[in-house]
């Protein structure tokens, strides 16, 4: 026999006296949680301050570096308002439509945590690797002229700074990381990935838009000549992985029939409706009482008589060994039938 399933998830743990356990909720620890943001948050920024790793540059691969400057089609004013802007406003249509705090604070919990990572693997990974931008040669010589030992000629510290800091792309990985999120809270929210929603064409586009902007703010960071496409890739991985990460810490799986709903809320809806299977007056079966017919068996003994008395096991003990003894009429019919 299998063991039963159980629609809050989970299997039949007893406790000692034999009774099931209860799911427990997880218990958020809100001002702990809240640290391990800011602190993340503030290694970013310090990160983005500290110089990278100076890769010696051959002369063969400058023709990598000797691209032209130019802005940003996405620049910072842009990128964070969409990183931040669009997927937060979604979360509170959702929350004026639901008015689920605590789903809210699932999502917002989940969401935070992976810009926070995000920032820190990517600005860490820049500066050990310090690879030069494509636009790196005008940056490091602004007159064009080359030396002999490849000293850079610039001035502008930052510029030069920046310039070496190439791979992975932070703009790929944080519009990855913020819109690849939102994307996964679609899915789960539509159902777009199980029986429930599945043949919704208008629901695949639109969970599949934020990827797409998410893909095309990677690209333009080719088209201005500020990354390479290894960076644009490496850097839309980390985001994307990141994200998925930090979704699944909050959110089942989208094959879930619940997968709109966090872990914890869910867990919180099905230990009341355990508790009350467990103390209802219907869950206890009752032994099916005995009436007064006797045993098909001849060899059964105790059962109950219309009387109510029981009968005495030596009357029969007595009855058995008339029966087994010698053989009756309807005993041979038995046997050859």
């Amino acid at each position: 026999m299998t063991a039963p399933t159980y629609a809050c998830g989970g299997g039949p743990g007893l406790t000692a006296s034999g009774q099931k356990k209860l799911p427990r909720a997880p218990e958020f620890n809100l001002p702990l949680e809240t640290i391990v943001r800011i602190a993340l948050t503030c290694i970013y920024i310090a990160l983005e301050f500290k110089a990278p790793f100076v890769r010696k540059i051959q002369q063969e691969e400058l023709w990598l570096y000797r691209n032209p400057r130019t802005d940003s089609y996405v620049p910072l004013t842009m990128l964070w308002p969409i990183v931040l802007g669009v997927p937060g406003l979604v979360f509170t249509l959702h929350y004026l439509r639901s008015r689920d705090r605590q789903e809210l604070r699932c999502a917002v919990l989940a969401f935070t945590l992976g810009l926070g990572l995000n920032g820190v693997v990517t600005n860490t990974v820049k500066i050990a690797v310090g690879r030069p931008r494509p636009d790196f040669f005008w940056r490091c010589f602004p007159d064009g002229v080359v030396n002999e030992q490849l000293h850079c000629t610039g001035t502008d510290v930052r510029a030069l700074m920046d310039g070496r800091k190439s791979f992975p792309s932070g703009h790929s990985s944080f519009a990855f990381v913020g819109l690849g999120f939102l994307s996964w809270y679609l899915i789960g929210k539509l159902h777009l990935l199980n029986e429930r929603g599945r043949g919704r064409s208008v629901r695949v586009i639109a969970a599949g838009l934020p990827l797409f902007a998410a893909t095309m703010i990677a690209i333009s960071r080719t088209c201005d000549y500020h990354h390479h496409w290894q960076d644009v890739t490496v850097g839309s991985l980390i985001g994307i992985a990141l994200s998925y990460l930090c979704y699944r810490q909050y959110y089942p799986a989208f094959s879930d029939r619940n997968c709109h709903l966090p872990y914890h809320h869910q867990r919180q809806e099905c230990a009341p409706a355990m508790s009350s299977m467990l103390h209802s007056p219907n869950r206890a079966k009752r032994s099916p009482q005995r009436t007064g017919t006797p045993p098909s068996s001849p060899l059964a003994t105790n059962y109950v008589v219309p009387d109510g008395g029981l009968e005495r096991e030596d009357s029969d003990d007595t009855e058995t060994r008339r029966l087994l003894g010698s053989p009756t009429e309807q005993q041979k019919e038995a046997k050859w039938i």
